[in-house]
């Protein structure tokens, strides 16, 4: 019998068994009332009994998980002269009953615990020491090997970090971001991420020899005994240094990389020829449904209407590169860094962003939902062209497209990256024209677009299905990430949107008045926003890319191997030359459409594997989201992806470059003359 019902029986027992004078209502009325009065007091205790294992099981499945896992984080020493070291100590206590992953759980579906340092100015650090894991046995429903690789109770992990000889004395913060996932022997929690904050106070600097070695160590004696003007760097004393010795020697090396000489106006043709290609290039994938639906919606229709209708789509894509561009200027007058073409692309948030915004559109393509825009912009939109949506289409296909460049764009890029900020907005406001006047020019002369059938059924099912290539797409995206957790918030937000979505195209009724259907949608936007907020709070939010602790891992090792992929390291590229192999190094990123379709149908073409083959050339995959890597590559004159650098053991200072999308013949050529 639950507790519901036993009060129910008890409280008729009371009042149907005693004398109770019905004849007056008043006294009835008040008996009853001071009764269930002494009930509820009578009853309080055995409520209190009967929550007590709900609670229980509440706070082992994840509720209160803060409580089960404890990290504190402290620096030591707290005060450093420059050149000095230290150690950072993340005390951990795992809660009894209760055990995380190690850093290399025997299952790779396992959540590790994992360690990350955020870059801070002056400071090096070095590789993440973790204690020794412990082997428990578990039942082979959990894994299939039946036993995990866990840490339990009380434990330390250790980062070593050393402070620059260069290094201006003052106050630092060190930001350690500590990931795991909590379990017991029946469940696991949500993951989570807590930061720490540790301050350093560095108190003077100190001159010290520095760690760039001469350049004129000869790179491959038996072959080339000359000197070549590479550094050649010792292996480092402690991973401490690693980081900083590998930069130091990138930036040792004296690369002859050939700026573009070609006059202004070619410059400008490229510009426009770039925009123009731009429209078939991989990379503009997520907007092809977007301007099929943009050509559909022109047909049939007046040709002023249809000119007006591109223009604006057109002023879209024309905007938004003056945007970027203007937004481009002030991040390099605010930081003094180079600019790269598609470096929003770095940040998650900004690839998250965008894929909700594809999703959410999407979704209005599928029907769950509908956008109206503004009252003002409609009643400007008197023709019912759909100009706000033209307008908004244009920027989004823009801020799609500006991942990757095109043939002849990487060119004019390489040159008007480096000019003032008006010549690169000039510059890219001439993409944007070249990326847009295709539309103008067929919505004048819609001759062959008036062969589409009229409006139907049809139109409505190709609205839907590529509705959901456009779902597709926000998963790429989303994948595109390259943090676990990254990925987990993406897609949890990605869920919340479309619940908003739904809710708010499903929820109200035509039959109700305008402001309870706002009422309603208010609600629903403001939950979704509270959701969301609670669910990134709650997971640590999203961890930054690349830090300097990840590029130590591999910094020790200058081994090498032929015609394998493999990650850069300056090392192993300095150790490949010495040896006498030709050097292969694609720039790429996660994100990067344009980069996986080339080396997919380029780079691991058998033709080309054949010759990599056949003249020993090593190969190198190089991550621009990655610090040391991103360095490689703006010292090669990288400015905008795929980009492709064949480095010769005989002329290591002369790579040869190849931009945009290239083809294997042109692989072929150049790693022939690398071996010459």
């Amino acid at each position: 019998m639950s507790t519901a019902t036993f009060v129910v029986v008890l409280e008729r027992k009371i009042f149907r068994g005693g004398p109770v004078r019905r004849n007056s209502s008043h006294f009835y009325t008040r008996s009853v009332w001071r009764g269930r009065a002494m009930l509820a007091m009578a009853m309080l205790p055995l409520l209190i009994l009967a929550t007590a294992p709900v609670k229980a099981q509440l706070a082992g499945d994840g509720f209160g998980s803060s409580q089960v896992v404890k990290a504190t984080g402290q620096a030591v020493p707290a005060k450093l002269q420059a050149a000095g070291r230290g150690v950072i100590v993340i005390r951990v206590v795992v809660a009894f009953g209760y055990h995380i992953q190690s850093h290399h759980p025997l299952e790779n579906f396992l959540i590790p615990a994992l360690v990350k340092l955020l870059p801070s100015r002056g400071l090096v650090f070095s590789a993440v020491r973790y204690p020794a894991a412990k082997i428990i046995v578990v039942s082979k429903d959990i894994t299939s090997k039946g036993k995990l690789s866990v840490f339990e109770g009380r434990f330390k992990i250790i980062v070593p970090f050393k402070v620059l000889s260069t290094a201006a004395p003052g106050r630092r913060t060190i930001t350690v971001s500590f990931t795991f996932q909590a379990c017991n022997d029946h469940s696991c929690l949500m993951p989570q991420t807590l930061h720490l904050q540790m301050p350093v106070r560095i108190i003077r600097a100190v001159a010290a020899p520095a760690t760039i070695l001469p350049t004129k160590t000869p790179l491959v004696p038996a072959v080339r005994p000359r000197a070549t003007g590479l550094a050649r760097p010792n292996a480092p004393r402690s991973n401490a240094s690693a980081v900083a010795m590998e930069l130091n020697a990138i930036n040792a090396l004296h690369y002859q990389v050939s700026s573009p000489s070609e006059p202004i106006w070619q410059l400008v043709i490229f510009a426009l020829l770039g925009g123009l290609i731009l429209n078939v290039m991989p990379c503009v994938l997520p907007v092809i449904p977007l301007k099929v639906l943009a050509m559909v919606q022109q047909a049939h229709g007046s040709r002023p209407r249809a000119v007006l209708h591109a223009a604006v789509f057109a002023a879209g894509i024309v905007s938004l590169f003056l945007i970027l561009a203007v937004l481009m200027g002030a991040y390099r007058a605010a930081t003094g860094q180079a600019l790269t073409y598609g470096m929003q692309y770095q940040h998650p948030w900004f690839l998250i962003s965008i894929a909700l915004v594809v999703l959410a559109l999407a979704l209005s393509m599928l029907g769950v939902w509908t956008v109206q825009p503004p009252q003002a912009l409609a009643a400007i939109d008197t023709s019912g062209s759909g100009l706000f949506g033209a307008f908004c289409t244009g920027l989004l296909a823009t801020l799609l497209a500006s991942s990757c460049s095109a043939p002849f764009l990487g060119i004019m890029l390489t040159w008007a990256l480096v000019q003032p900020t008006w010549i690169v907005a000039l510059f890219f406001v001439l993409i944007g024209i070249g990326m847009a006047w295709p539309y103008v020019l067929l919505a004048a002369f819609p001759a062959w677009l008036n062969r589409i059938p009229r409006a139907g059924r049809w139109s409505e099912l190709l609205k839907e299905a590529l509705g959901l290539v456009m779902v597709g797409v926000a998963v790429y995206l989303l994948l595109s990430t390259e943090d676990r957790t990254q990925i987990v918030v993406g897609f949890a937000l990605a869920v919340i949107l479309a619940m908003v979505c739904w809710g708010w195209g499903r929820l109200p009724d035509v039959n109700m008045t305008h402001r309870k259907i706002w009422t309603i949608r208010s609600g629903i936007l403001a939950a979704g926003i509270i959701a969301g907020i609670f669910f990134v709070d709650f997971t640590g939010g999203i961890p930054a890319g690349g830090n300097a602790a990840a590029d130590v891992i591999n910094s020790h090792s200058h081994a090498f191997q032929v015609n394998r992929w493999q990650a850069f390291s300056p090392g192993r590229m300095l150790a490949a030359l010495r040896a006498g192999h030709p050097v292969v190094i694609d720039f790429s990123a996660p994100w990067c459409i344009n980069c996986k379709y080339v080396k997919a149908t380029v780079l691991d073409a058998p033709a080309v594997r054949h010759v990599y083959a056949r003249t020993g050339t090593v190969l190198f995959s190089a991550d621009i989201d990655r610090p040391v890597d991103k360095a490689i590559w703006l010292k090669l004159g990288g400015r905008a992806l795929p980009y492709l650098a064949i480095l010769s053991p005989h002329r290591p200072v002369t790579p040869e470059i190849l931009r945009d999308l290239y083809t294997q013949r042109d692989v072929i050529r150049d790693i022939h003359a690398a071996v010459r």
